[in-house]
């Protein structure tokens, strides 16, 4: 519903809402029944001058275990709860010119078992973003924008002491504030028309992270007073197309490649076989995806919507070598392949809500054996059934 105030603004408020319930399996063993929830709010204001701020408030609930990689490799996690605040302005300075900027404040809450409280995981973060973009347009064909974010990064309950620390940790790890950091993002974001009805887009970045504790870990295994650097550079290509179906289906396909490479000047010492391993951080890593979306039926609400989609990445460090079952590290260079399939359905109920069934299925596997810290060779699936509003 669209508001005039007494400025001539029209106030556009937007709410997406999504719940489900299901279950998660991992490697062979199911889980009870666990819910999924996310609520987002936008009360956008348009000025008739071509000025828009857009508010958000969001919140995210994911009870379905998941894997995420937060300090050099993946940490299985019970559930996460995600929330967060931001406000986006947007002007029109022509039809060719737009200039946007945002800023916004997020937390994320991770339980690693079902006993632990909310607030109290040793990876729970919070981070602020500063951001803007200017884009430059020539009619529908060809866009081209360049953008710029700042972000503060904290985890407040990481704090690990030497004194308590295991001697097969990481000692770039060991203090409290480890890993705080600043990051820089540079953004180039392009839209094409293509042949033959296609669309492609370009988005590639650069990212330095700069630790605020971190020193780095030296040949000796002590800690110099140099501060841990990283450099992340990536870009992702995709291509869109979308074909008129017999009965008024329309079916729409999207492929994407991406590349993202990381250079960190940090090292890492094991002080259980006093083996010191240099640029211990560095990769490469490749991934390639596609996703089907098939809209189809007669239902005065909308169509029904089907989904398929895979996807397949594959990080190989540059110099982290792998490690046997034992702890013993040899001289094969690690690499990590992450597969992935997801199905989904939904059905319109009204306009507005709609009833979804999704699946996913997923397996990381690894020529790394040694898994006392991180989890590199798992597999994981799921199923939800729930409902969705968007108003």
């Amino acid at each position: 519903m669209t508001s005039t105030v007494s400025n001539g603004a029209e106030v556009i408020p937007v709410t997406i809402a999504n719940f489900s319930t299901g279950q998660w399996y991992f490697q062979g063993q199911k889980s009870a029944l666990a819910g999924n929830a996310s609520l987002q709010f936008i009360p956008a204001v348009k000025f008739p001058t071509g000025f828009s701020l857009l508010p958000t408030l969001e919140s995210n609930y994911r009870g379905t275990r998941s894997a995420e990689e937060l300090a050099g490799g993946n940490t299985l996690f019970q559930d996460t709860w995600e929330n967060g605040i931001g406000l986006k302005s947007v002007k029109e300075y022509s039809d060719t010119w737009v200039a946007r900027s945002r800023i916004s404040g997020r937390m994320k809450w991770f339980r690693e078992t079902s006993d632990e409280s909310f607030g109290d995981g040793l990876y729970d973060y919070q981070t602020g973003t500063l951001g803007a973009e200017l884009e430059r347009r020539w009619d529908r064909s060809l866009s081209v924008a360049l953008g710029y974010d700042f972000s503060v990064l904290q985890f407040p309950n990481y704090t690990s002491l030497e004194s308590s620390q295991s001697s097969d940790l990481a000692r770039e790890f060991s203090g409290s504030d480890v890993l705080d950091s600043r990051i820089h993002v540079a953004s180039l974001r392009t839209q094409a028309a293509l042949p033959w009805r296609m669309s492609g887009g370009l988005q590639a970045y650069f990212s330095p992270r700069l630790y605020d504790s971190q020193t780095v870990v030296v040949r000796s295994g002590l800690l110099s007073s140099t501060k841990r650097e990283d450099v992340t550079a990536g870009a992702t290509l995709s291509l869109d197309r979308s074909f008129r179906a017999p009965r008024k289906s329309v079916l729409a396909v999207s492929l994407l490649y991406g590349y993202v490479g990381v250079n960190s000047n940090q090292n890492h010492y094991d002080a259980r076989v006093t083996t010191f391993v240099g640029d211990f951080y560095g990769y490469d890593q490749q991934s390639v995806g596609s996703q089907l979306r098939l809209g189809f039926g007669k239902n005065p609400s909308g169509p029904m919507i089907a989904e398929v989609g895979a996807a397949m990445s594959r990080r190989n460090y540059r110099s982290r070598v792998i490690q046997d079952a034992d702890g013993n590290y040899l001289s094969e260079k690690l690499n990590v392949t992450d597969t992935s399939v997801n199905l989904a359905f939904s059905y319109p109920l009204t306009k507005n809500f709609r009833t979804r069934l999704s699946s996913t299925f997923g397996r990381s596997t690894s020529n790394n054996d040694y898994e006392a810290v991180y989890r590199y060779n798992y597999s994981n699936a799921n199923y939800q059934f729930g409902f969705t509003y968007e108003y």
